[in-house]
């Protein structure tokens, strides 16, 4: 009985070993001998893949018939695949040969070849996934992206700088119930005051003053009275601190 079992697990084994290798793809070039003579087959043109389902190649060969001699031609082939990317094979079937290429033979004799060929091609076949897509024509041009390599404009300077960065043209935002409006796409607590066109920064407790953002940047010495109506809560509870108290004028004595 334990013969038995063994012999079962060894021809298992065996067929299972087998079915693995008809599976696989050994490669170019591949020659089949019948009766009627020897085909030697060299490595497929892929013309097209369509959709991974339906298709269509080309492959040079040497076929000897029986008691004659080689004989060098072409052919071209149609098929259905099904692909299993698990073992990366192709299983391909409803193989047809479109047409045959016999170069210097009479149209008698390549008739005749044509048959002979004919009887060497199987109905299927198992071919390596990663040949086949080895084997698809390669794209005549690849689109490229249009990429911009400009240098980035470098800020040099000599003396104690900042870098105010605004991401893009300066987006302003009304302040409600003042003349000011602040920059909102930049990280810099930025205005500009309605009432002289100027852009005012608040930096480390300090006013600077400029009519471009480009600069040039210089102390204010003084605020507009707008700033007073700043809000003191949300986003500008900081800037209202700085801001400098309004200026009370001396009381007249009689």
């Amino acid at each position: 009985m334990r013969h038995t079992n063994l012999s079962i697990k060894i021809l298992g084994f065996l067929l299972a070993a087998c079915s693995y290798a008809s599976a696989q793809d050994p490669g170019w070039p591949r020659q089949l001998v019948k009766p009627g003579g020897k085909l030697i087959v060299y490595q497929p043109q892929v013309d097209e893949w369509k959709n991974f389902n339906d298709i269509t190649w080309r492959q040079a060969f040497q076929l000897t018939p029986a008691g004659g001699g080689e004989i060098v031609g072409a052919a071209s082939f149609e098929g259905t695949t099904e692909v299993n990317t698990e073992t990366h094979t192709v299983f391909m079937f409803n193989i047809r040969t479109l047409n045959t290429y016999f170069p210097g033979k009479d149209p008698a004799t390549s008739a005749q070849l044509d048959q002979l060929l004919r009887s060497f091609v199987p109905q299927t076949y198992n071919a390596s996934l990663d040949r086949l897509i080895a084997y698809l024509p390669k794209p005549q041009s690849v689109q490229t992206v249009n990429l911009r390599n400009d240098p980035p404009f470098i800020f040099v300077s000599y003396t104690p700088a900042i870098l105010l960065g605004v991401d893009g043209e300066p987006v302003l935002a009304e302040i409600p119930k003042t003349d000011l409006k602040f920059v909102v796409n930049t990280m810099w607590p930025l205005f500009f005051d309605k009432n002289n066109s100027q852009y005012y920064l608040l930096l480390n407790n300090i006013w600077l003053t400029a009519g471009d953002l480009h600069g040039p940047w210089s102390r204010a010495m003084k605020l507009s009275k707008v700033f007073e109506k700043v809000p003191d809560s949300g986003k500008f509870v900081d800037v209202k601190k700085a801001v400098p108290p309004a200026q009370v004028p001396n009381a007249v004595v009689p």
